[in-house]
């Protein structure tokens, strides 16, 4: 067979579809269904091949899954490098389709790997090969090369509220594995022909682990490894909607955080991040100490994002600051953007940064796992931007804490889903740690998520206003916080390694 007749244009098209409507199943549609029917759909295609498919078959169908299922999702890196970065259209549009490349090789590598590594076993390589090699991908796609771990397949399952008693015993990527794992039991059960009948072959076993899965979870779902610590704490989240070009060109954004300031009426006062964007010596003089001495009439406690200079050489830091605490302590962001705030082989690109004119991008990174800042009696964990997104970096701090607070100014990604996408992260850290997450940002989504990962309260987008609400400080440890993500990337690795063992065996026998 030539691979010319391996290849299908309708599979082509049924691909192209099933990559694009994942986008769906995330925030802010929230149809968790979607992922499901989007996961069928591909192994479908891929399942029904033979193992003599030509690789290029193969490699092509799982590019075409792979970058319509990360473009669905992030459009919106185009829109940031095109309409506020104004990199130029066709810099934006190579930028954006690389970068989609890139991320769609982890999917490749997945089913690429899932197909030469598949048994003779099916419901083995559906219910457990399958989820341990995607998994395996998704977290390494989490720290290679910097790292982005957006759109993992967990966080399409968060508000149905589901899994939410997993999130805290084996993370984001333990709720990748069951779900993955699910639809590959439900893939046994479909896919006979003609499709959708129903296999009796596997009806029982399947039935009997669905009725496992179901049960556990509803037992997990409410236990609760945290508990109160405290009083309630009065918050007010500062959304101060400046806009990107008058935020780093005009001292406007000092007069709006200033008034705002002294409106204030809470325990703790918090503005977003690099909300003050200049350096404290080019700030008009005594701005700072007149914050301080507002916040401390008023009786509060004031949390300021800004860049802070940490040596004699003028390095600086993407910071959030304690200013009334004394010593005024600040968290300092330890995962830094690659091609935002650092400049990954400068002596290459540094002449086209010069070029765009962007600010602020030779940031220093700050130490790993920073001790919690101490204010009202409660260990608040800092995070900045989308750090939110990486479980295996915040965990330790957050099990030392008593609630977690992000800073992030969205104003680079417009009204795009980039801002939903980044609140549901936050989402899935409160529940992986059972802790208040304050999320407090420039134009949205300013919100308080509760320890379960719903949303308390929030504010509108793009609109000058302040969310004043309670949180409940929290200690004790998750089973998450104690083990990360080790319990779940052993067992997919014991998985594929077991996988691989048989295909060794299978071709020296063939041999």
């Amino acid at each position: 067979m030539t691979q010319i007749n391996q290849f299908k244009w309708q599979e082509t098209l049924i691909l192209l579809i099933a990559g694009s409507i994942s986008v769906f199943a995330f925030a802010p549609c929230n149809i968790s269904l979607v992922m499901l029917i989007s996961i069928l759909i591909l192994l479908w295609v891929i399942q029904n091949k033979p193992h003599d498919t030509k690789f290029k078959v193969i490699l092509l169908y799982a590019y075409i899954y792979g970058f319509t299922y990360f473009n669905a999702q992030l459009y919106w890196i185009f829109y940031s490098l095109d309409v506020v970065i104004h990199a130029g259209f066709v810099v934006s549009l190579i930028g954006h389709i690389c970068f989609m490349l890139f991320l769609a090789s982890y999917i490749v590598l997945a089913i690429v790997s899932y197909f030469k590594l598949q048994t003779k076993s099916r419901s083995f390589n559906l219910i457990f090969l399958f989820p341990s090699i995607w998994v395996m991908f998704e977290w390494l796609r989490g720290w290679i090369l910097g790292g982005f771990s957006w759109c993992d397949v967990s966080y399409s399952q968060i508000n149905p509220g589901v899994f939410k008693g997993l999130f805290p015993i084996l993370g984001s990527y333990g709720v990748s594995w069951i779900f993955l794992s699910l639809s590959g039991a439900l893939f046994l059960l479909i896919s006979n022909k003609p499709i959708f009948n129903i296999n009796k072959k596997y009806l029982r076993w399947v039935l009997i682990y669905f009725s496992v899965i179901g049960i556990t979870l509803f037992y997990i779902n409410s236990i609760e490894y945290t508990h109160p610590y405290g009083k309630m704490v009065n918050v007010e989240l500062i959304q101060g909607n400046i806009p990107e070009g008058e935020k780093w060109n005009s001292t406007n954004a000092l007069n709006v955080y200033k008034e705002e300031i002294a409106k204030a009426h809470a325990d703790i006062v918090l503005i977003p991040e690099t909300a003050i964007a200049l350096f404290e010596d080019e700030l008009p003089h005594g701005y700072l100490d007149g914050l301080i001495d507002i916040a401390k009439s008023r009786g509060f406690d004031l949390i300021v994002g800004m860049p802070v200079v940490i040596d004699d050489k003028g390095s600086y830091v993407n910071a959030a600051i304690a200013l009334t605490a004394k010593g005024q302590p600040y968290y300092a962001k330890y995962h830094l953007v690659p091609y935002g705030e650092y400049i990954p082989a400068k002596w290459i690109l540094g002449p086209v940064y010069k070029a765009i004119s962007l600010p602020m991008v030779g940031f220093s990174e700050g130490s790993e796992n920073q001790k919690p800042i101490v204010l009202d009696n409660q260990k608040m964990a800092f995070n900045i931007c989308y750090e939110n997104g990486f479980n295996f970096e915040l965990y330790k701090a957050a099990s030392n804490s008593t609630m977690m607070v992000n800073l992030s100014d969205m104003v680079w990604y417009g009204t795009t889903i980039a801002k939903d996408e980044h609140l549901q992260l936050s989402q899935a850290r409160a529940m992986e740690n059972q802790r208040y997450f304050i999320q407090e940002t420039n134009t949205g989504l300013t919100a308080i998520i509760d320890q379960n990962g719903h949303i308390q309260s929030i504010l509108p987008i793009f609109k000058r206003d302040t969310l004043n609400d309670y949180v409940q400080g929290r200690i004790g440890y998750t089973p998450f916080e104690k083990l990360g993500n080790l319990t779940i990337i052993i067992f997919c690795s014991s998985i594929i390694a077991f996988a691989v063992y048989l295909s060794f065996i299978r071709r020296k026998r063939k041999k």
